[in-house]
């Protein structure tokens, strides 16, 4: 190591100008600066790939617009359903009944719909027997029926049971992904 009251005469190593002062160690060995510990070039550049590593990792990882869509079909009540909705940004909630034969139906749809949009669109039911409240508040008349809400407000609904194709068109059409964009249902 050398003397830290010396002055030395050493050249840039970017435009190699000479340059004179005060040289406090070199940067390619570990060294000390008044007491403070100076990392050297090969932690430098380890540090970097690790970092660059994290960066790269979290640009793979899929990017989660809705941090309610769990993947599943939650229930929801007359109680929480107002809360629950205004924390989404993109939700569909089904409304069905128990002895409905074409909500049974919908169900086995519904819950792979939630896995296929995890991360992108909160997925709900709600029973409209014991949830009458919730379910007057929109005009619910026949089920199954499907309402789609976006920032807690309702912007479509989906009357009656459908082909799953039909709920990816316009569940793709919500995401933003669908070549016509005009309407929700």
């Amino acid at each position: 190591m050398q003397d830290i009251n010396r002055p030395e005469r050493v050249t840039c190593r970017v435009s190699q100008a000479p340059i004179e002062g005060f040289i406090y160690g070199c940067a390619r060995k570990m060294h000390s600066r008044r007491g403070v510990q100076v990392l050297n070039d090969e932690e430098l550049e380890e540090i970097r790939r690790r970092k660059m590593q994290i960066l790269m990792e979290r640009a793979q990882a899929p990017k989660v617009s809705e941090p309610m869509a769990n993947g599943r079909v939650n229930e929801l009540t007359d109680a929480n359903f107002w809360e629950t909705l205004s924390k989404t940004k993109l939700a569909i909630v089904d409304f069905y009944g128990v002895w409905c034969s074409p909500c049974k139906t919908l169900a086995p749809m519904f819950a792979e719909l939630a896995k296929d949009y995890e991360g992108k669109i909160f997925f709900a039911r709600i029973d409209i027997d014991r949830n009458r409240r919730t379910t007057v508040q929109f005009g619910v008349q026949s089920v199954p029926i499907i309402i789609a809400f976006k920032d807690g407000k309702p912007i479509g609904k989906l009357p009656g049971l459908r082909p799953y194709a039909e709920y990816d068109r316009v569940l793709e059409q919500m995401v933003g992904k669908g070549s016509d964009e005009s309407s929700y249902v």
